[in-house]
């Protein structure tokens, strides 16, 4: 079982403190939807995990009893300014560099192509990442992230830059993935009906702490949106019997 313990974790950029005192043990496999409002730390807090930024307190991802390598952690911002005259094909094969000899074999190929059709983007395989849109090269970095098989995977406003069918393809390709692997999934999330329709659990951030992380039932309670959010809203269940949150009017 894959874990990811958190032990008072903290982020300052010069004297600004962003996040205080973080604290959470997630057993996988899991996918876990990150939320909060802009400027509550939910950025930070995924580049702290991966050891992009300078942090205080602990992070340790263990696979059983056994350390996971920082290649086992794997970021994917929100949009990457890449503009590469690489391929498709060739963007997400850099996903697997760390076992990649000068020969592609067979094998490898097939598991490039697998992603590819599981993100629907296998028409795009020849296409220069230099010459898609925004919505197609976010595609590609998440194929590139699931082909390298993390175990610990970290994502930054997956859908943000997605249509309404893709946004679909890819949440249901992260839990897929989640599922499948054992591994363990944080996502930034805003729009709070598919962060409830697809995750385990909800982790709430509050001006830089832990508010809460439990399932989306008991953290998507109105009167604590309403707080977080400055909005009246009301939370009902959908015909399908996915939670729903309605935001009715400002405070």
């Amino acid at each position: 079982m894959i874990t990811l313990s958190i032990d008072n974790l903290g982020v300052r950029f010069g004297k600004k403190t962003v996040l205080h005192d973080i604290s959470a043990t997630i057993r996988g496999p899991q996918m876990i939807s990150v939320i909060g409002h802009n400027g509550s730390g939910k950025t930070t807090l995924l580049k702290a995990v991966a050891g992009l930024i300078s942090r205080t307190g602990e992070v340790r991802a263990l696979d059983g009893n056994e350390p996971i390598a920082s290649s086992g952690i794997r970021y994917v911002p929100q949009l990457s300014g890449v503009n590469s005259r690489l391929s498709v094909f060739e963007m997400v094969l850099l996903g697997l560099v760390n076992n990649l000899t000068w020969k592609v074999t067979p094998e490898v190929f097939t598991q490039v192509d697998s992603m590819l059709h599981a993100l629907e983007i296998n028409q795009l395989a020849n296409t220069p990442v230099s010459e898609l849109s925004g919505g197609q090269r976010q595609l590609v970095f998440l194929a590139q992230a699931f082909v390298s098989n993390p175990k610990v995977l970290l994502l930054d406003e997956p859908t943000s830059a997605l249509d309404l069918r893709h946004q679909l393809v890819v949440m249901n390709a992260i839990r897929s993935y989640t599922e499948k692997s054992g591994a363990i999934t944080l996502v930034i999330m805003h729009d709070l009906l598919t962060a409830a329709r697809f995750s385990q659990q909800i982790l709430l951030l509050e001006e830089g702490t832990l508010s809460i992380l439990d399932e989306p039932e008991l953290v998507l309670q109105a009167q604590r949106l309403e707080r977080i959010y400055n909005v009246t809203v009301s939370i009902e269940k959908t015909s399908t019997d996915f939670l729903n949150v309605v935001p009715i009017k400002p405070l």
